[in-house]
């Protein structure tokens, strides 16, 4: 039985009962509230403060020379949850402004300047996952947003475990300091961060069952080095030991390398933030076979999704790529044997490659919305592979850079892009839109169905920018 005491640590504020259940997660002792930025919710009655996180990226800068990481930028960011009717977020701005955005613009919320540094949006459905951005610091194609402002609007909390259950690691509201990575052993079967849990560390599973990682709390490591040795594996929620692991709820923040691992089968990510990947090498989600991600919000600096597994399924998810790493990538290995993938509704809401280039933008050959990264892989079997869907906003430099290495072997096939939706691609005399495969390894097969850019739909390769390479074959451009 969990304690009245207990309950009083999870049970958030209840506002505007009348119209819904407006959950407002507790102010965290310990940390501090940022000094950007300050959110109130309401659902029909008076305004509440929401305690609104912050982190900068001086730290890891500081730490990481050659990853390129900036000084000076800072993310804050806010979370609720809430049923019933729509819920009225008041945001409180450090410079006034005249225009505002949401993002991703396909939810459809309008930012609304109500008064001098104030903005309102009326948020009406949870698993949202928003950026909300002012004119005073839109960004631009050489210039990135310095101080980013994110809300979470999560679906309502079920099933809080006991924290006496021997199975549990329970972190309630507060700090909580870990000593890096802890090793989850046969006995524990779920981890559950409170709301205001601010928990310092990591987890890697060890054992060969399924484990929970629940709750509306953070984990975060950005009180460890960059790439600290006091982490076992390159991620910081690792999961690829074992299987059906089940990631829900939590943010993950300053990941100390990648944010997620979980090469092992049948793992599902569900309604995740991944924040604050200020260095290169800041990698998002791999998953191993029949893995899922849905309603998951990914800003990695570096891979956000990388597509290595057969039976992989994303959906309704957001993405914020920076100047690092691919949407959706297919390489950085020996060998890619994928298929029956299937990946919808995704909006990827910046792609910051050009960040910091200045005019002269140069991309790397892991730059891209669909990449094939570097060339250590040179033997495939990929084969039906579906991504429909796609929202890409702003400006993109690069949809597409699939070049196999001429000693590839194998094929990749089947290829289908349905739906992809290009606020605006951006003309540059040496970026293109490439794809290329090898006199041992077919590429072919591949249709672009309603690919529009800027409202235009493509239905031939040199509309988009395409150069199509040797040892292509059947790629095709249609407009239903």
């Amino acid at each position: 039985m969990v304690t009245k005491t207990i309950l009083a640590l999870l049970i958030p504020i209840l506002v505007g009962q009348a119209s819904g259940n407006l959950n407002i997660y507790p102010a965290p002792e310990g940390i501090h509230a940022s000094d950007k930025f300050q959110v109130y919710l309401s659902q029909g009655g008076q305004p509440q403060s929401s305690f609104t996180y912050i982190t900068t990226s001086d730290k890891r800068a500081k730490e990481t020379p050659t990853a390129k990481a900036k000084r000076g930028r800072s993310v804050s960011w806010t979370s609720f949850s809430f049923s019933g009717g729509a819920v009225t977020v008041e945001i409180h701005t450090p410079q006034d402004f005249h225009n505002c955005i949401v993002r991703p613009q396909h939810y459809g919320y309008k930012c609304q300047r109500t008064g001098n540094k104030t903005a309102y949006v009326t948020v009406s459905s949870t698993s949202r996952m928003m950026s909300v951005e002012f004119d005073y610091d839109y960004g631009s194609s050489s210039e990135d947003i310095k101080d980013k402002m994110l809300i979470f609007a999560d679906p309502p909390e079920s099933n809080v475990p006991n924290e006496h259950d021997s199975s549990v690691l329970f972190y309630k509201a507060g700090v909580q300091k870990l000593n890096g990575q802890v090793h989850l052993n046969n006995s524990i079967k779920t981890i559950y961060l409170a709301p205001a849990a601010w928990v310092e560390g990591g987890f890697l599973t060890t054992a060969n069952h399924g484990v929970t990682f629940r709750g509306r709390g953070i984990l975060s490591a950005r009180s460890y080095k960059w790439k600290d040795d006091q982490f076992t594996t390159t991620a910081t929620l690792d999961v690829d030991k074992g299987g059906n692991h089940v990631i829900e709820g939590i943010v993950i923040v300053d990941p100390h390398h990648f944010f997620f691992r979980g090469r092992s089968s049948c793992n599902i990510i569900r309604n995740v933030k991944m924040i604050a990947p200020w260095a290169h090498n800041s990698d998002g989600v791999v998953l191993g076979r029949y893995g899922l991600v849905e309603d998951t919000f990914i800003w990695a600096n570096d891979d956000s999704l990388k597509v290595y597994a057969d039976n992989l399924v994303v959906r309704r998810c957001v993405v914020w790529q920076a100047q690092n790493g691919a949407v959706f990538q297919f390489g950085w290995s020996a060998k890619r044997y994928v298929q029956n993938v299937r990946i919808s509704d995704v909006d990827v809401i910046h792609t910051d490659w050009c960040t910091f280039k200045k005019s002269k933008c140069h991309l790397s050959t892991n730059n891209a919305v669909l990449d094939l990264g570097g060339r250590e892989v040179t033997s495939f079997k990929v084969n039906d592979i579906v991504i429909s869907n796609i929202r890409i906003e702003s400006s993109c430099p690069r949809l597409v850079y699939f070049k196999m290495d001429p000693a590839s072997t194998g094929s990749v096939t089947n290829m289908h892009f349905n739906n992809w939706f290009v606020e605006s691609q951006t003309a540059h005399e040496i970026l293109h839109n490439e794809i290329q495969g090898a006199f041992n390894a077919s590429l072919s097969d591949w249709t672009f169905t309603n690919l529009k850019i800027a409202g235009e739909c493509i239905s031939s390769p040199c509309q988009a920018d395409f150069r199509l390479g040797h040892h292509t074959e059947n790629i095709n451009f249609r407009c239903d």
